[in-house]
Parts: C-alpha cells; structure tokens; sequence
C-alpha cells in the first residue's frame, strides 16, 4: 500500500522552479530516504505533504486519499520532527508532552500513560532537568517523543541529525531502528552514513529533480565498483609508484596502509594480483572495495551537472 505518494508535484518562488514534477511513492512500514544537498527541494517537499505551503501544480496523496490545502484532518495520521526544534526552555519534557497533548482527544489518563512511554522509548524517562539546560540531541529526542505522541502511522523526519554531534545521531538513529517496520518513515537527509544505517529505499533529489530512486542493496549492486584496496611488505608509495608505471591502474589514492585504485582497461582483480606477485609484492591485503552510497551520490549528481 502507498502510503505518501506525490505526482508531478511542483513549487516555483519567485519565478524560480525549485521542485520539478516530483514522483515519489512511499510503501507502508518502510523507512525512505530522500537523500539531496542543502537547497535540493527536500524541506520544500516536506512542507507541501503537511500542507504549510501551497503547491504550484500536482497532487498529493495519504493513504490513497488526495491532500486539500485546507484540510487539516489528515495530519492526525502523520507526526513531524523538524531539524531544529524548539522549545519552551522553562518546562520539563513531561510538561512539555502535557501542554501540547491539549491538540489530541485524550483522556488524562491516557495522556500520563502516553507520557510515559514515549520518555521511555526515546530514553527520556526520569529527566527533571528544564528543557533549556537539555542537549542537542536530547531536544531532538523529545521532538521525537512528541511527533509520536499521538502514535500516528507516518513520521516525516526533517534532517532530524543535521545538528548534532556523533553521540546524537547514533541516539536517533537506534530511534528509526526501533521504528522500522511499525512505522512508514518520511527521513530527509544529506548525511549518508546515516541512510544506509536505516533506511529501505532511497530517493536521490537534485535541484529539485528526483534523478533516482530504488532500495539500498540494488543501489549498492548496480554500481559496483572496481576499486581494490592493496596492502603490500612494502612501503604504500613503492607500490603505487611500481604498479601505475607498469600501467595496471588508474585514479590511485593512499589509505592506511596501502593503496585504493581502480582497475586500468582490461586488467581484472586476478591478473592484477599475479602481476603484484610478479613484481615480488608480498601481499598483507587485497580485497575489493565495497561502492559507498556516498560514492554513488557524488556520481549521480556530477552526471545531471556536467
């Protein structure tokens, strides 16, 4: 089942396209990535789903259901962490969780109830401190708590890892985990490590143009790289000199201790390790060098560029 799905959504400001016939189609339960620079179109994108925004031409569709601008029912299905949240710096996160609960039809029960498990599954639970003495990544964990408040079916994520130090984004990042499955995620990012962590497809933006979609494992295979990573008894330099004067690589790179290179013409993994033996290379490691998304991203981009 789609859960979000856009056609030929498109938003101009100022005379200027930013977002260009967009197709995207999201399934139930899986965690998308809509992966882009900053400026590619994906907060603008984001903002149209939830409706802040009007859309220039192009439909919308939750749940199979068409959004109306105006219809605000269809948001109680979606909860929305953005990149930056901000907070009243004087309460606590179960205050804060009671104030806003005043939107939903809760009893109070059912609000100390719901308090307690969000704080619980974001690690929050026993904080008396102030939100405004709180971390990066522990306001981003309440904005998580409070997106999933309400227990809607879809959370749309807004560079929820942009800001915060190493030690945050893997906090987050178990969140998503834990998520994946009961959830469909709406994750925008332009952090890539983070995507392959996660995410079950991805969808690749570029100047507002959405230049490839497909699930992770099918990305990483079609465009496998021939990159070899070589370590040798000798110093990483000798090698790479002996190697590409004897024309067997190209665009060699240094790495630890040895060399990363692709593979020249003709020249396969096995006859470039017979060749090292016949230079009387002793081997530590050879071994082929998994394709990064990174990698993939970087060439994607460059191609619709040049």
């Amino acid at each position: 089942m789609e859960v979000i799905k856009t056609t030929n959504l498109t938003k101009s400001y100022n005379n200027v396209e930013v977002l260009k016939d967009l197709n995207l189609s999201i399934k139930q339960g899986e965690v998308y990535g809509f992966i882009g620079k900053n400026g590619a179109g994906k907060t603008t994108t984001i903002n149209l789903i939830l409706s802040l925004i009007s859309k220039d031409s192009g439909e919308i569709f939750i749940n199979s259901e068409a959004v109306v601008f105006t219809d605000q029912l269809y948001k109680k299905k979606i909860g929305y962490v953005p990149d930056v949240p901000v907070f009243p710096g004087y309460m606590r996160a179960r205050d804060y969780l009671r104030y806003t609960s005043d939107i939903f039809d809760l009893s109070k029960e059912e609000v100390t109830k719901r308090t307690k498990e969000v704080l619980e599954f974001v690690d929050l639970p026993n904080s008396n401190k102030k939100i405004s003495s709180y971390s990066r990544g522990m306001k981003q964990r309440l904005a998580i708590a409070q997106a999933l408040f309400h227990d809607p079916d879809i959370l749309i994520m807004d560079e929820p890892t942009s800001a915060l130090d190493p030690i945050g984004r893997n906090d987050v990042m178990n969140i998503i985990y834990k998520l994946k499955g009961n959830k469909t995620i709406f994750y925008s990012t332009h952090i890539l490590d983070d995507v392959e962590r996660v995410c079950d497809r991805i969808g690749i933006l570029n100047e507002g143009v959405l230049i490839y979609e497909s699930n992770i494992d099918d990305i990483l295979d079609n465009f496998y790289s021939d990159k070899i990573y070589i370590e040798t008894q000798n110093e990483a330099k000798l090698v790479m000199k002996k190697i590409v004067s004897n024309n067997l690589i190209k665009d060699v790179t240094i790495s630890n201790n040895g060399i990363i290179c692709k593979l020249n013409g003709d020249i396969d993994s096995n006859t470039l390790l017979n060749k090292l033996i016949q230079l009387d290379e002793k081997i530590v490691e050879y071994k082929k060098v998994k394709t990064s998304l990174e990698d993939i991203f970087i060439r994607l981009t460059n191609e619709r560029t040049s």
